[in-house]
């Protein structure tokens, strides 16, 4: 995965020259990040949402802010291990004792947490080109169609109510991130291409590479010159909407520590236990 990554990257930058990549981190300025926390939280907030209503719905209640911390826990290692989904399965292995049906119940929950947003995004994506590329609009309705499959059945038996509180919730993550990456565009200094930002987050939640890196920017150069903007322009702005989406997930860093050391604080607890045993 990791050399899919380098592999994609040397090929954009064999493309449009790796200026057009170093020139993303121009993107970084006073209120380029707190807007990055900012939609990062909204995003997250609304991830946790569904992670706690399709969790309870497989049969494990948890708090809304407990399931802030796995979804901010999940987005950062989605967003620094190979293939995007190490978070994902890091949820389901720590919640694989807790449903009637074992890992099912929480694999069941993430798929249809995860899916639910990926058939928005091809989904919008599709429109989006159907004026540019037909083929390629096709090939994106073909994986929302895909996705929407596997996440209603996730949710078959679920309140409607709920499963519109689901979709609604991905809705407004998927526009947190969209915001952030118009808002990538404008920091950059360059034109402003809805299309250009939907192409991007549908390319790089392919779980393929690390941390969509290389598969997105790979995939807006291709794409620009149907949008009348330059392939250089186009890597630019996919370097600096990555820079800012990893500092979304920052927060993750402070609940991975803490869940490490909670889960460590019983473990130490029952080796002094068993010493006091022993001395006894």
């Amino acid at each position: 995965m990791v050399l899919i990554t380098v592999a994609l990257l040397l090929l954009t930058a064999r493309v449009v020259g790796a200026q057009a990549l170093l020139d993303g981190w121009r993107v970084l300025n006073v209120w380029t990040v707190p807007t990055a926390l900012a939609c990062g939280f909204v995003m997250t907030g609304a991830q946790a949402l569904r992670w706690k209503l399709l969790l309870s719905f497989k049969g494990t209640d948890i708090a809304w802010p407990t399931a802030l911390a796995d979804c901010y826990s999940s987005s950062l290692l989605n967003m620094v291990l190979p293939g995007g989904l190490g978070g994902d399965l890091a949820r389901v292995a720590v919640y694989r004792r807790t449903g009637p049906r074992r890992w099912l119940s929480p694999l069941t929950a993430v798929g249809a947490e995860r899916l639910s947003t990926t058939t928005l995004l091809f989904a919008t994506a599709s429109v989006s080109l159907i004026g540019i590329s037909p083929s390629l609009a096709g090939a994106a309705a073909a994986v929302s169609a895909a996705t929407l499959a596997i996440s209603v059945l996730g949710m078959r038996g679920m309140d409607w109510r709920l499963g519109v509180i689901v979709w609604a919730s991905s809705a407004l993550g998927m526009l947190a991130l969209f915001l952030l990456f118009l808002s990538a565009m404008v920091a950059l200094g360059g034109p402003v291409v809805p299309v250009l930002a939907v192409v991007g987050l549908a390319a790089m939640s392919i779980p393929i590479g690390v941390g969509g890196w290389g598969v997105r920017e790979l995939a807006m150069s291709l794409i620009a010159g149907g949008v009348a903007v330059s392939m250089e322009t186009a890597a630019t702005a996919a370097t600096g909407y990555g820079l800012l989406a990893m500092i979304s997930t920052l927060p993750g860093l402070f609940t991975v520590w803490t869940a490490g050391r909670n889960r460590s604080a019983p473990a130490e607890s029952d080796r002094a236990g068993n010493d006091r045993a022993r001395q006894d």
